[in-house]
């Protein structure tokens, strides 16, 4: 309701001191705050908000009118908002104090009020008058600091959307979803749409991380998280689930992180697994690392008969006859076999053969190998059909150091001559 039109229905009961001059009047350098409510400090505070609205209003018609801000939606009501939001946001970190914070009841020159009665309904009111300072300097400053505030939040978006592409780290996204949220609830202008565009590229690389497995053993998993074919980081503590293992050690946090655990309480015929999980907000991410208690042992027995085949006969011996051995691996694990002893004690023949070969997979395989030298007469089985063979296959687990023996005694053979 206009002043005026107040004033014209109501009758002045008290007032706070003479009339002055002022209240009506156009005064350089100050503005004229007035409120009106039911109780003197309701009005009173009513009329500060007005000066508030006074000066964001002339604020805004100087920025609406200047060529630094193109494209910008200048409002007073989006100024207002934008004003509290800098507040909020900027003040804190460069220590200034905000506008409309730096607009108090302290710099009040002067005051007047009225109490008003109603001649109608006979309701009290109070009108109250404040004589506020504010200068075209103080126009000019407010104005120079918006522009400053209002260029750093574009500095600060631009920064934000830049690490969005040079991230190495989850925090590093979260902390620009964080600044392009803020930044969204204060922007007026097109800056609004380039923040949602980031935030909704935060939520969409929050989703795409993937947990890799990094050459995990036996009693280590070792992993790395990834978006796209980018390693990154994160100081998130994963979620661990295991059925029987045991963690005994983890070292999280740096480009390849360590699960050091135990796995005697496990049985070698189930699917034996350690899951890892990450939460990034909403966005989750998991990994099965599946793991063979045996994938370190080996074991391997000889079946079936040895086979000696021909090779280059030389006068009394045989060259590089081509022998056949079978032997029955009792683990999926590799096994590479390092050497093949063959013997016939009672002839004094003794065939050591340097081997390295390996094979992969339970059940049974072939072994196949020369042995250099041979006398015909006393290996035939043709001419000794009686003879028996001894022997050793030394061998180890590729994913072990151990070394092992399977014996070979009295085992039956066949010669081709």
């Amino acid at each position: 309701m206009n002043i005026f039109m107040i004033v014209a229905q109501s009758s002045v009961v008290e007032t706070s001191g003479k009339k002055p001059n002022w209240p009506y009047q156009l005064h350089k350098g100050f503005i004229v705050g007035i409120g009106n409510s039911s109780t003197i400090q309701l009005a009173k505070e009513k009329a500060m908000l007005n000066v508030k609205a006074q000066i964001v209003t002339s604020v805004a018609d100087n920025i609406s009118t200047s060529s630094e801000l193109k494209n910008t939606e200048i409002t007073t009501d989006n100024l207002a908002k934008t004003f509290q939001s800098y507040s909020d946001i900027i003040t804190s970190k460069s220590g200034k104090q905000d506008y409309l914070i730096g607009i108090s009841q302290a710099n009040i020159t002067e005051i007047y009020w009225e109490k008003l009665l109603d001649k109608k309904t006979k309701n009290i009111t109070y009108q109250y008058f404040v004589k506020y300072p504010f200068s075209s300097f103080d126009l000019a400053k407010l104005v120079q600091e918006f522009v400053e505030k209002d260029n750093q939040l574009t500095l600060e978006l631009e920064n934000a959307l830049k690490m969005l592409d040079n991230f190495k780290s989850i925090e590093e996204i979260k902390e620009s979803q964080s600044v392009l949220a803020s930044l969204y609830q204060i922007f007026i202008d097109q800056r609004k749409a380039k923040a949602m565009i980031g935030i909704e590229k935060c939520d969409q690389l929050l989703k795409s991380v993937l947990v890799h497995n990094e050459e995990s053993t036996l009693g280590i998993i070792k992993y790395s998280l990834y978006i796209g074919q980018r390693r990154i980081t994160s100081v998130n503590k994963p979620v661990i689930s295991a059925e029987c293992a045991i963690i005994e050690e983890k070292k999280l946090g740096g480009e390849i992180c360590e699960l050091q655990y135990r796995y005697d309480e496990c049985y070698g015929d189930t699917d034996n697994k350690i899951k890892v999980t990450y939460m990034f907000g909403n966005a989750k991410t998991d990994h099965v690392f599946f793991f063979d208690i045996t994938e370190n042992k080996a074991n391997l027995n000889v079946i079936g008969t040895i086979r000696i085949g021909e090779g280059k006969i030389e006068g009394e011996e045989m060259k590089n006859a081509k022998c056949k051995i079978e032997v029955k691996s009792k683990f999926d694990s590799p096994v590479n076999i390092n050497n093949i002893t063959l013997e016939w004690k009672q002839f004094g023949v003794v065939c050591d053969v340097p081997m390295n070969e390996t094979i992969s997979g339970k059940g049974v395989h072939t072994i196949e190998f020369s042995i250099p030298l041979l006398p015909l007469a006393s290996i035939s089985t043709q001419k000794h059909p009686e003879n028996k063979i001894n022997g050793k296959i030394t061998y180890k687990s590729t994913n072990d150091k151990q070394i092992n023996v399977t014996r070979i005694y009295q085992r039956d053979y066949i010669t081709a001559w």
